[in-house]
């Protein structure tokens, strides 16, 4: 059985609009000191929303740590106290201007495990309707509308290489088997 590590101390490094960082020092299971890097940072939801032609609602969208503009699901971060399926439908039609009138839990991932408590929630969306676009101050992205044949070939292509994105269509098809 594997054992946990024991949390001797903790200092908060940074506090930010979207995150904190924290340096904890922790026992190891040797006895041992060690510290470790922390990211506290809200959950969030992306969703995969199909329009009435069967294409997948994608954005485009500039990501300053990359330096590149990525192909991603909709997807953004939980209000205080939100419930992430309020933030799937929210996050949609704000960034695409669509509301879904069915959607359904898929499944959540940790984008990343190892220096962040990050959760992201995965919907799907279907029987959209088109609404108004509502876009946070500073946001800018493009819609785009693809068949899920060619999602899954930028895939492949390592030209969608955003985790929620990849998590979410993956728990869609697995779902579907």
């Amino acid at each position: 059985m594997v054992k946990k590590e024991k949390k001797i101390s903790s200092k908060n490094v940074f506090k930010g609009k979207l995150l904190d960082v924290y340096l904890d020092e922790v026992k190891c299971l040797d006895g041992t000191k060690s510290t470790r890097e922390l990211i506290r940072h809200c959950k969030a939801s992306c969703v995969l929303a199909f329009t009435s032609d069967n294409k997948v609602v994608m954005e485009r969208q500039y990501r300053y740590p990359y330096d590149e503009v990525l192909y991603e699901l909709p997807a953004g971060k939980c209000d205080k106290d939100e419930d992430p399926k309020v933030t799937a439908l929210r996050e949609l039609e704000e960034e695409t201007g669509y509301k879904a009138n069915k959607i359904k839990y898929l499944g959540m991932i940790y984008p990343s495990c190892a220096y962040t408590d990050e959760i992201i929630y995965c919907y799907l969306a279907e029987n959209l309707v088109k609404a108004k676009t509502h876009l946070d101050a500073g946001e800018f992205l493009e819609v785009e509308f693809l068949s899920l044949e060619e999602v899954l070939k930028l895939i492949k292509e390592d030209k969608i290489n955003d985790a929620k994105t990849i998590a979410t269509i993956a728990y869609y098809l697995i779902d579907k088997q």
